[in-house]
């Protein structure tokens, strides 16, 4: 009853005081539903208001987890220290510099602009278990500092941590890292007394540096996972390599894609000095990348050359698929037997395997709210409309704070892509936005150009499409759209990009797609003539901690103009038909996520797909679990009695199995009719259930012919997303 007495207060045209002193006291709950963790401790945090932004750093030290309202805080600098937590608003506060104190445990910075700032992490005592997530234009610097098992998310800006006198970095996860312009993107740097190792960069993108991009030093590890760089270099201001990395132990590079064709100053796309390097998927290449004398060099599918440093080659060069060539050569031999050489197998067997280091932990996800209830359809009979109410809040705050609360609307909810005009609930569990009818979008975005919109903390329910984007509300290119807890369900189109211009470098964090039949869907301009009218696409977007359940399509990405180095990270894919039907990709990927309950033809269909640390189980499609022309998979537990690969019309398959256990038949099978290409596939310490004879450490097939190149059992653990 209370409830309908606020919904019949909120459609008033005229608002009493009561009606006012209604929605800023603290709200009922919506019995028995509760928001997810992480929602629940950023609402239990102290809420600073903006008019006491002096005094952030007392808040911070009294009541150790603050959040800020809408505005900026700038003016202070605040120092944080173990377990404090400082959450900005969804729209991201500007604040000013940030020191996390030495010896800090469990600090954690969400939400912020630090525009131009600096985030310290201060020497003289280790700094652990911190996390950095959706700062943006902040760079984050360390000199001579002690960093255990910290994670920077989303962040936007340069990473300098410079440890090469002392100090060390060790088991960083860099979550999608994204920076723009200047110079020294990116800097590691350790020393040989207290190694730095485990570090990893999972999707990185390095965008137009005027000058030099990486200045990597004296690490015993590193890896990069989804690396996309352009325009290095462009205004002349540097004279490296892209990579520039010396005196490292292994280094470990998949996803490497870029260009620098318009830069000022060319140089190479990496210059490595390493004991051991290792490519898979490797598209970006120049006839001028520089690889060290001792290096022992592997690259698993990819293109170009590279040129030695001057002197005696100590290290060796083994090249499966290069150029697609279908073959694997080692020092430029061409290998068409099994190795008998003692010498040469224990260098190529030490240098593949290494050390058996702790996969990354697999992801927990909750049982996503569903505030609404079982009964939704029924209940919104006969409820009032309350679109002009949320609309007013919209045009006359910019952010339309709701409070706790099921909202029904009759009609679409117009936002513009700004920056500055939103909708921020009070979590998944607790705001629900519930179309009256199914025939309209609930959100419609406005007209707008290298902006975004802000969307946090709510369930939308019903209607025909969640979030609506379309040029026939204006031309509409969106980049740096974060999104973050909100669940789609029981919609056509949970998300639908419809002919706009772009999505690029995008967050998308913890969304929920629930009975939907597509969850997030680009539907691009066709056809695409090279231009930017027709240009439509989905750039460097991660979709992190986001689940899919029973969608038929979870993710639906058909591009005309290709997508670039598209991401899935952490993420719960569980019933319908297809998880990820893709086509006109470069370098998407899928890292440390689950694929279960699928009963279409195929599990994931797209022209090239990556897949790393993932599980897939309990699935019962028709056909294969891929339906790709060129896939990588590292790493994975594929669990199903069910056929790995599909025969593609037209196209010769090209399938690199590395590091993994897989249980249904990995030989793909060509019908006798014809118009299906043969395949060639490198098979890298895997296991193979259905198949084992090829279960064996290095196996080349070409034109569907397997080869034993190296005749030793594997021992199939992750390689790539671990710590040490």
């Amino acid at each position: 009853m209370k409830h309908l007495i606020c919904f019949l207060l909120f459609s008033t045209a005229v608002f009493s005081q009561n009606y006012h002193y209604a929605i800023d006291e603290t709200p009922a709950n919506i019995p028995g539903v509760s928001n997810q963790l992480e929602e629940i401790e950023y609402f239990n945090a102290y809420l600073l208001p903006l008019t006491q932004k002096a005094t952030i750093q007392a808040a911070l030290d009294k009541y150790g987890s603050v959040r800020l309202e809408k505005g900026d805080y700038s003016g202070v600098n605040i120092v944080m220290k173990s377990n404090q937590k400082l959450y900005g608003h969804p729209s991201l506060n500007k604040i000013s510099n940030i020191t996390i104190a030495a010896g800090s445990t469990g600090v954690l910075l969400e939400s912020l602009l630090p525009a131009d700032q600096t985030i310290t992490l201060q020497g003289g005592g280790v700094i652990s278990y911190c996390t950095l997530k959706s700062i943006k234009w902040a760079t984050l610097v360390g000199k001579d500092v002690m960093l255990e098992n910290n994670s920077f998310i989303n962040f936007i800006g340069p990473i300098r941590l410079d440890c090469s006198r002392s100090g060390y970095i060790r088991n960083t996860k860099i979550i999608k890292h994204q920076s723009q312009g200047g110079a020294n993107m990116l800097v590691l740097k350790g020393n040989s007394t207290t190694p730095s190792y485990g570090n990893v960069s999972l999707h990185t993108n390095f965008l137009t540096p005027h000058g030099d991009t990486t200045d990597i030093d004296g690490l015993r590890s590193l890896t990069f996972v989804g690396l996309d760089a352009e325009g290095w270099n462009l205004t002349g201001e540097g004279t490296k390599a892209m990579i520039s990395a010396t005196n490292i132990g292994d280094v470990k590079i998949t996803n490497f894609n870029g260009a620098n064709s318009y830069s000022a100053v060319k140089t190479p796309s990496f210059d490595i000095d390493a004991a051991n390097v290792f490519f898979l998927e490797k598209s970006m290449n120049f006839p001028t990348d520089i690889l060290s004398l001792r290096a022992n060099m592997t690259v698993i599918n990819g293109g170009g050359t590279y040129i030695r440093q001057p002197g005696t080659v100590t290290g060796f060069d083994l090249l499966g698929n290069v150029n697609a060539s279908n073959a694997i050569r080692y020092n430029g031999v061409e290998q068409t037997s099994t190795m008998t050489n003692t010498t040469v197998i224990n260098n190529i067997t030490n240098s593949l395997l290494g050390p058996k280091y702790t996969p990354w932990v697999r992801p927990t996800w909750e049982t996503l709210p569903n505030p609404a209830g079982a009964n939704w359809k029924t209940d919104r009979a006969g409820k009032i409309d309350q679109t002009s109410y949320i609309q007013g809040l919209i045009n006359t705050k910019g952010v339309a704070e709701l409070p706790e609360g099921i909202f029904y609307i009759g009609s679409t909810l117009k936002l513009p892509i700004d920056s500055n005009h939103g909708i921020v609930g009070r979590g998944t569990g607790k705001t629900v936005i519930v179309g009256l009818t199914d025939d309209f979008p609930l959100i419609s975005l406005t007209g707008g150009q290298d902006a975004n919109f802000i969307l946090s903390y709510l369930t939308l329910q019903g209607g025909s499409v969640g979030i609506y984007s379309s040029q026939d509300y204006g031309t509409q290119h969106m980049s740096y759209q974060n999104i973050k807890f909100v669940v789609f369900r029981n919609q056509n189109y949970g998300i639908q990009l419809r002919r706009i211009r772009g999505f690029d470098n995008n967050f998308l964090d913890n969304l929920g797609f629930v009975d939907c039949n597509i969850g997030f869907f680009q539907d691009p301009l066709t056809p695409y003539n090279n231009d930017i009218d027709t240009s439509s696409f989905v750039d460097k977007t991660m979709f992190y901690k986001n689940q899919f359940i029973n969608c038929s399509t979870s993710v639906s990405m058909l591009a005309t103009r290709a997508d670039n180095l598209d991401a899935w990270v952490d993420c719960k894919f569980d019933g319908g038909r297809t998880a990820i039907a893709l086509s006109a990709q470069n370098a998407p990927l899928a890292a440390n996520c689950d694929f279960t309950n699928f009963t279409g033809t195929n599990i994931i269909s797209s022209n090239i797909f990556s897949i790393y640390n993932s599980n897939l189980y309990n699935n019962k499609v028709t056909s294969s679990i891929i339906n790709s022309i060129s896939n990588n998979i590292e790493g994975c537990q594929f669990l199903d009695n069910i056929p790995v690969f599909s025969p593609v019309l037209f196209n010769p398959l090209n399938n690199q199995i590395v590091n993994s256990t897989i249980t249904g038949n990995v030989v793909t099978v060509i019908p006798p009719n014809g118009g299906y290409g043969l395949e060639s596939a490198i098979y890298v310490n895997s296991t193979f259930l259905a198949n084992p004879t090829l279960s064996k450490l290095l196996v080349n097939v070409k034109a569907g012919v397997p080869t034993i190149i190296i005749n030793s059992t594997p021992n199939s653990y992750p390689q790539l997303l671990v710590t040490q």
